[in-house]
């Protein structure tokens, strides 16, 4: 774990030079109460038995077995209150689930990015099951948004969608109201916010995020088991808060642009869109957008990629480009994006507010579908 977090601070020291962005939670010292201790040791003597399952069966476990196992010797959720395993179960939940071609609720097959999503439920489970705190109100979250889909009958997505069966490869799909999408095919003009716009209180939550914000937890559950409350890492004191340390990663902020890189028949109730911009060259198109951008603002860079879903417990802020990482609740949105931001690190910004790019007409290369 200490590995993890001397690999971790010089990273994110070279993205973020200002080391006050880097905030570290503070915590009261909390003795380990006996019911953590009771979690812990039940945790632990469950790994015998399924090396006993193993040897009996040629050495083999299932791959649902295999993850257990992993949790059950590293079991980073145990000192989280309920609430978090809650939402950490909803937010796999929301992914797990889509609208057919038919407008029906679906089943992901959730095997993406060497199946995370199947373990990570298959391990919130496990404690879950453990805690006793699964009732018939706890996955109501989830069922809520997926019920939003349905308010008006057939999804607005899924009539949207109904001559598309799959996603064509070298497209992308920009969701948003019939007379912005007009504006878009006829004459290339799109707003491009700042990242701090997506966090205003206003938004719904398909849309609102933290997008100057990442936060982590290094697992640090056998640490905190021994009595430890911090530690010390180049220096600095980092504090063991339910198990974890959490780090608070903070951005300067930056231009966005987003679209989809699938068809989703999610994204028009989520976005309270009824047009979709089908752009049907991405390279081409991209091509136009960076230099219209770069016109704008000179002297910035032009970043564009598929969004990477992060798991605050699995994953650590190695990646010095961390615009490109959003929350895995929002995994389900498939996100291409661009943005601009100053060249060199450290460049102090000024405030950003929002501007229009036109970049001539779409016609060529876009199509526009309305519900």
């Amino acid at each position: 774990m200490c590995l993890i977090l001397r690999a971790i601070l010089p990273n994110i020291r070279a993205r973020v030079p200002d080391t006050n962005k880097l905030a570290l939670f503070e915590s009261e010292c909390m003795a380990i109460e006996e019911w953590a201790r009771r979690r812990y040791d039940w945790f632990s003597q469950r790994i015998p038995e399924l090396e006993k399952r193993a040897s009996e069966n040629g050495g083999r476990l299932s791959k649902e077995e295999v993850w257990r196992a992993k949790y059950f010797v590293n079991p980073y959720m145990l000192l989280e209150p309920d609430e978090v395993i809650i939402e950490r179960l909803n937010d796999i939940l929301t992914n797990s689930l889509d609208l057919s071609i038919e407008g029906k609720i679906t089943l992901t097959p959730m095997v993406e990015n060497k199946e995370r999503l199947s373990k990570f439920i298959t391990q919130v489970i496990a404690e879950t099951n453990l805690r006793g705190i699964l009732h018939r109100g706890t996955m109501q979250p989830a069922y809520e948004q997926i019920n939003s889909y349905f308010e008006n009958g057939t999804p607005p997505g899924a009539r949207m969608f109904q001559d598309f069966p799959s996603s064509p490869e070298n497209h992308l799909f920009k969701f948003s109201k019939k007379e912005f999408v007009d504006d878009m095919y006829k004459y290339g003009r799109f707003r491009i916010s700042q990242a701090s716009y997506y966090s205003k209180g206003s938004h719904l939550r398909a849309v609102k995020d933290l997008e100057t914000q990442r936060n982590y937890k290094v697992k640090a559950i056998h640490e905190a088991m021994e009595g430890l409350t911090s530690i010390e890492v180049q220096g600095h004191k980092v504090n063991i808060v339910n198990g974890v340390i959490p780090i608070n990663f903070y951005l300067d902020d930056y231009f966005l642009f987003s679209t989809c890189n699938e068809v989703s028949r999610r994204m028009p109730t989520d976005f309270e869109a009824d047009s979709v911009l089908v752009i049907k060259n991405k390279g081409e198109f991209l091509s136009r957008l960076k230099e219209e951008l770069l016109i704008s603002y000179p002297g910035w860079e032009f970043l564009e990629r598929d969004v990477y879903y992060y798991d605050s417990y699995n994953n650590h802020p190695e990646d010095a480009d961390q615009e490109f990482y959003k929350h895995i609740s929002y995994s389900y949105q498939r996100e291409h994006r661009c943005i601009i931001r100053p060249k060199y690190l450290g460049e102090k910004n000024e405030k950003l507010s929002p501007f229009f790019v036109e970049i001539g007409p779409l016609n060529d290369i876009c199509e526009v579908i309305n519900c």
